[in-house]
């Protein structure tokens, strides 16, 4: 059922209270409006037929007395036919929330709709054969009326069943109003419900026709009947009474008139002007208010059309909000990886964030990242999320790359593999310890041409990798795998470094046990030495972290922080200019013994024979080294003597 926005019409709120009695309300407030109609051609008739008094006694009496029995009948024709409809009102007054299919719904939509039409067709049938034929037999076999008599009968009662007909449709329209809104069927299934009341043209040919038939009805005949009795008498008063008459059967007809025409034109128009206002909020950006269906014919269905047609571009509009949310989502999440690739250089603190990032942000299932084992045969599972991921870890889970799994698919051909139906997929492990996957992607995590691994990402929802999912995982992929390969150069950089530092602090302690070896301990001090219980502040003297010597002073108060960082300060500087002195006697050494060897070099050279090079060799060499001794010998044995 509608739930009904205009709920201030009086009609609306009888209806709230009667329920379903209120279809019979509807057509007695109908039968008591036709009432007037059946005075009005009573008086017409009684003015063209003239009956004398105890004719015009009965004629009455059997005239009311089919009025009654007419409408009592059309009434329990109504109550039984509709009682399907009556029921749902109760229903709705109580606030029963009962189980309905849609064909149920369907068929009262269809019965309430067409209820107007309906109960115009049965109240004029029934009128021709409870009133209209029955009371012209009356006349003729019981009163003996003369064949004026009964024609001028049959004729004012046809205008009045005729005017009541086209009456009653449009009153019943009206009266109806709330209970179309309260009827209409809201869960369609896609069904497009149509209206089965009386079309726009039906009810302007009926209100038309009854305009016309009761005006040649009523009015004709008092003409005719006047002026034949007044060429029959001659008597010019009868004329008199004649305009008298007709002004006022005019005046009753084009009441008539005024009154179906209102209605007629309050049945097109109200509807239009609310479908109207709806158009107007609608057109404001409110794409949840809907037309309220107050009408059975093609208004009605114009409206029923529309809502269809709001409730599509909401949806749309809800799927295009919704679409824009989620790829902003990746974006973010996309930014995300971005910000922590760049910022985390540990591979596995990496692999874990990135995968915990993945089905965070992105609401998946699952995700894990697969690296490619040292030998080139497995995908070794390096990070993965949930109880299911922490289980899979501890195995040591690895997927071969030549066996049927969408991992090694998607390394072995560089390629995205999706499974947007893992039951339709050959080629993908099924794993027991993920039972509610039913959409996965694997991508291929590739940098500066090699295969590290791949992406795998896991989602309970079918087709949860479209394309465009597909190319931000994608871009997120390149991110991570040239992630993992800058923090694998890292590390092997950090390695390297750790090496190189390791020898420098090696070297540079043996450089400095030589020199202390050579020259001895080095110490120096200046002042005096006070109390020992003086606070003493001893500052290393360190070189690429390799301590060479320390700094102690002893002062006759607390040092302060301040104090300890600018003697730091001094020591490293001192460290520095130690270790440039000690680099530039070893570079001195070196020259003096380069420019030694050079000049007895030269002096070698210098001589031409055998025992003079000899000669020079081991003068040179022994003032050189200052020796006390020396020695050159020749010797071509294989056993060789110095």
């Amino acid at each position: 059922m509608n739930n009904p926005t205009e709920k201030k019409s009086i009609y609306f709120r009888i209806l709230q209270r009667t329920g379903g009695v209120y279809l019979i309300f509807a057509v007695f407030i109908t039968q008591f409006l036709s009432l007037f109609g059946a005075l009005a051609a009573g008086y017409s008739i009684q003015l063209n037929a003239e009956f004398k008094a105890d004719a015009l006694a009965s004629v009455t009496k059997f005239a009311i007395t089919s009025f009654f029995l007419t409408n009592f009948f059309v009434l329990i024709i109504i109550y039984f036919l509709y009682r399907d409809v009556q029921k749902k009102l109760n229903n709705w007054q109580k606030n029963k929330k009962t189980a309905s299919e849609l064909r149920d719904d369907i068929k009262i939509w269809n019965k309430i709709t067409s209820f107007a039409w309906r109960y115009s067709l049965i109240f004029l049938v029934t009128n021709i054969l409870v009133t209209i034929i029955p009371e012209a037999l009356y006349q003729i076999n019981e009163l003996g009326l003369n064949a004026d008599q009964v024609i001028y009968t049959l004729l004012g009662n046809s205008a009045a069943v005729l005017g009541n007909s086209a009456l009653s449709l449009l009153l019943l329209d009206y009266f109806l109003k709330p209970t179309y809104a309260i009827l209409m069927p809201v869960n369609t299934e896609g069904l497009h419900i149509r209206t089965r009341g009386a079309g726009i043209s039906i009810k302007l040919q009926s209100v038309t026709l009854a305009l016309i038939l009761t005006s040649i009805l009523f009015v004709a005949p008092i003409g005719y009947h006047q002026t034949a009795k007044a060429l029959e008498t001659h008597n010019p008063a009868v004329l008199e009474i004649m305009q008298i008459q007709s002004l006022i059967v005019a005046i009753l007809t084009i009441f008539f008139g005024i009154l179906l025409s209102a209605l007629f034109a309050h049945s097109v128009s109200n509807p239009l002007e609310k479908l109207i206002q709806t158009f107007n909020k609608i057109e404001a950006g409110d794409l949840e208010e809907r037309a309220l269906v107050t009408a059975p014919d093609e208004i009605g269905e114009l409206a029923i059309y529309f809502n269809s047609m709001v409730s599509r571009l909401d949806e749309l509009q809800s799927h295009l909000e919704a679409e824009i949310e989620t790829r902003t989502e990746h974006i973010k999440a996309s930014s995300e990886v971005g910000r922590a690739v760049s910022s985390i250089l540990d591979p596995e603190e990496l692999i874990e964030k990135i995968v915990s990032l993945i089905t965070e942000r992105l609401g998946y299932y699952y995700a894990a990242i697969f690296i490619i084992s040292p030998d080139g045969s497995w995908a070794e599972l390096k990070g993965a999320t949930g109880e299911a991921g922490l289980a899979l870890k501890a195995k040591k889970h690895r997927l071969s790359l030549a066996g049927e799994s969408m991992v090694g698919s998607a390394i072995s051909s560089r390629e995205t593999h999706i499974a947007h139906d893992v039951g339709n997929e050959a080629a993908r492990f099924d794993n027991p310890l993920l039972p509610h996957t039913r959409s996965e992607i694997a991508l291929p995590l590739i940098a500066g041409g090699h295969v590290l691994g791949a992406l795998n990402a896991q989602s309970t929802e079918e087709n949860a990798f479209s394309e465009d999912v597909a190319e931000i995982l994608q871009g997120m992929a390149r991110q991570v795998a040239i992630a993992l390969e800058n923090a694998r150069l890292f590390q092997e950089t950090q390695q390297t470094l750790r090496e190189i530092r390791s020898s420098q602090q090696a070297q540079l302690s043996a450089d400095w046990t030589d020199v202390l070896e050579s020259q001895g301990e080095l110490e120096f001090s200046t002042g005096r030495k006070s109390s020992p219980e003086n606070p003493l502040l001893n500052i290393p003297l360190a070189l690429r972290d390799q301590v060479i010597g320390n700094i102690m002073i002893e002062g006759n108060a607390e040092w302060a922080a301040e104090d300890e960082d600018w003697i730091e300060a001094v020591a490293t500087q001192a460290a520095i200019a130690l270790e440039n002195a000690r680099l530039l006697e070893e570079s001195q050494q070196v020259a003096l013994q380069e420019r030694l060897v050079a000049e007895i070099t030269s002096k070698i050279w210098s001589s031409n024979t055998i025992d003079g090079i000899l000669k020079v060799t081991i003068k040179e060499l022994g003032n050189a080294l200052g020796a006390s001794e020396a020695i050159i010998e020749l010797n071509t044995n294989d056993k060789q003597e110095a």
